[in-house]
């Protein structure tokens, strides 16, 4: 059942109120407070009897006074307890404009106005003044109903069972106190002894907010409040579906229905309805290429009465294109548990160039996609934990407006949770300069236990390749012949510890530095006998332009040993005979070698000294 609000009927309309339990038509002769000569409780939709349901006196004996009258008592009394019990209930309790009777002509108005719930209508009510008649009391102000003069003296006239009838007014004949003003049955004024009987139309006044209902009967049923509150996005993008709540309303009779949401497009000059319902939330999809939109929510209940609207301010619709998919992604093929990956991607586009970044989700053995990075980069490095069987990634481009684009998806990758071997290693980087031979002490081991493999090189040359104890101690050496055929300048010393599955490696560097030499024994060799001639064979790459020198000794044990020179002889692969015949602390043999290089700078090596003597 539709119902709408009292107020919203026009004057001169009639709605029905029960009279004795049946309905009868009242006439809306006003809306509001007629004027200052009213107080405040008049405010309100007055109502009139359209037509006399009786005949009564004015008053049961010859005195005007409309306070002390019989008529005044009825109407307060019986007849007001002819109403529902629900519209006593809402009649309002007013205070009236009167004069009470010719003996006290002075108008009392306002708060010192008569009170009571149902009344008389007065003459200046109905239209009538002191410049239609000067007997005519000021208690009142003419009504909406009865304005103009066209009609007037029509909208007066009633009916007593189907006839035509005088009616009173609450006003006295202000000349002649038993004497009370009516309105004759074609509609103009007359006066009255107070003890005649005529017909009677109660007037009273309702609350505003009562609600009409389609057979245009007044029931006591009240609207819904105005839903609390209306909660809107902040940022709304076109196309975008989003979702629209409200706080809830309250109904006097608890008979709340539901609510009723409508949006606007034009800046509230039309309303659409996109949900009606007792939910206090809705979703809405807001058309792409829309400029603004603003909703309104309104409560209604069973009787079909409705709320005042609640209404969000209008909100500007982004109409925002998402960027593009990015144009790759990029995972390495072999992904190591416990190890990091780079993950890159390429850039995406936006017609709207209003690109922001990059969202980079994670995939783990085929379980749900989660966050793992979030901005402008093109490229990530992620932490890949051991034990994970697999991982997949994919990437997605946003805007400014946070509006994000299709995704680029990798390839799922195994994740190989074989650890390499551990080399461990106290020098480090670069060895700095190395005029004679060294070595580098090293350890090898394997978590997973493992057999090792260790391949040491030399400037990607292998020098050896040996299985490894883990945990001893090895020795890269760089000595002896080997360093000497290294030939001056950088070198890469490189260690690598293979499992058979994965294999690290350890560099180190250094650079060799070598342009003089020489060589001897570490012990002379003894002789029974005096040494009286040698031989010595010098074998390598000796650049001609070396400085050159070959010595040799046979008393080496002395305190200062006598040093005789045979280059010539070793150049031409002769004999030396010894010119020193004595020995102090015996007869000993030993050479020294020395060499440096000369002007062009050219490096040599020797290979071999070898020889003998007698």
């Amino acid at each position: 059942m539709a119902a709408v609000a009292l107020n919203s009927k026009a004057v001169g309309s009639t709605v029905k109120l029960k009279v004795d339990g049946t309905l009868r038509d009242f006439i809306i002769i006003h809306k509001g407070r007629p004027s200052t000569l009213y107080d405040s409780s008049c405010d309100g939709v007055w109502l009139l009897l359209k037509d006399c349901l009786e005949s009564r006196q004015w008053h049961s004996s010859n005195s005007n006074s409309y306070k002390a009258s019989t008529i005044h008592a009825y109407l307060n009394n019986e007849w007001f307890k002819k109403l529902d019990a629900n519209i006593q209930a809402q009649v309002k309790q007013v205070k009236l404009p009167y004069v009470n009777g010719t003996a006290n002509s002075a108008v009392a108005s306002g708060a010192n106005g008569l009170s009571c719930k149902v009344f008389l209508l007065s003459g200046y009510e109905v239209g009538w003044t002191q410049n239609t008649n000067s007997y005519f009391p000021i208690d009142g102000a003419v009504l909406d109903y009865f304005k103009g003069t066209a009609a007037t003296d029509a909208k007066r006239i009633a009916y007593l069972n189907g006839s035509a009838t005088y009616w009173w007014l609450r006003s006295p004949n202000t000349y002649n106190a038993d004497n009370a003003w009516l309105v004759n049955s074609n509609g103009s004024y007359n006066g009255s002894s107070c003890t005649s009987t005529y017909g009677v139309r109660p007037a009273l006044i309702l609350p505003s907010s009562l609600l009409v209902s389609d057979d245009g009967s007044v029931n006591t049923n009240t609207a819904p409040t105005t839903p609390g509150s209306l909660t809107v996005p902040d940022s709304i993008q076109g196309g975008e579906t989003i979702t629209v709540s409200w706080g809830a309303s309250t109904d006097a009779e608890n008979n709340l229905e539901g609510y009723i949401v409508e949006r606007s497009t034009d800046g509230g000059a039309s309303w659409t309805q996109i949900y009606q319902g007792s939910s206090r939330s809705t979703t809405n999809t807001v058309p792409f290429g829309t400029g603004t939109v603003q909703y309104r929510v309104k409560a209604y209940d069973t009787d079909g009465a409705s709320s005042a609207y609640r209404t969000s301010a209008a909100i500007t619709v982004i109409n925002n294109l998402a960027p593009g998919a990015p144009a790759s992604i990029t995972v390495p093929n072999t992904v190591m548990g416990g190890s990091q990956l780079a993950i890159t991607w390429g850039a995406a586009t936006d017609s709207d160039g209003n690109l922001e970044g990059y969202s980079l989700e994670r995939q783990v053995d085929g379980g749900d996609w989660a966050q793992v990075y979030s901005g402008s980069a093109l490229s990530f490095t992620d932490t890949i934990t051991k034990g994970w069987a697999s991982v997949a990634y994919r990437v997605r481009a946003y805007d400014s407006h946070n509006a994000y684009g299709d995704y680029a998806t990798s390839e799922t990758r195994t994740v190989n949770n074989n650890t390499p071997p551990d080399i461990i290693c106290t020098s480090t980087g670069d060895l700095g300069t190395k005029s004679a031979g060294f070595t580098v002490a090293y350890q090898v081991g394997d978590t997973d236990g493992d057999p090792i493999t260790v391949t040491e090189a030399m400037d990607g040359i292998t020098k050896r390749t040996f299985q490894a104890d883990p945990e001893a101690s090895n020795s890269f050496a760089v000595t002896g012949e080997y360093f000497m055929k290294l030939a001056n300048g950088k070198h890469t010393m490189k260690i690598t510890a293979s499992d058979g599955k994965e294999a690290s490696s350890y560099e180190l560097t250094f650079t060799k530095e070598v342009t003089a030499a020489a060589i001897s024994l570490d012990e002379p060799m003894d002789a029974d006998a005096k040494i009286t001639v040698c031989v010595l064979s010098v074998t390598g790459d000796i650049p001609t332009d070396a400085e050159y020198k070959v010595e040799v000794t046979n008393n080496a044990k002395d305190t200062t040993p006598v040093w005789e020179h045979c280059t010539t002889e070793v150049k031409n692969g002769a004999n030396h005979v010894f010119e020193n015949e004595t020995a102090a602390n015996g007869f000993s043999f030993n050479f020294r070698v020395t060499v440096s290089r000369g002007e062009s700078g050219k490096g040599g090596y020797i290979s071999s000294i070898q020889g003998g003597f007698q």
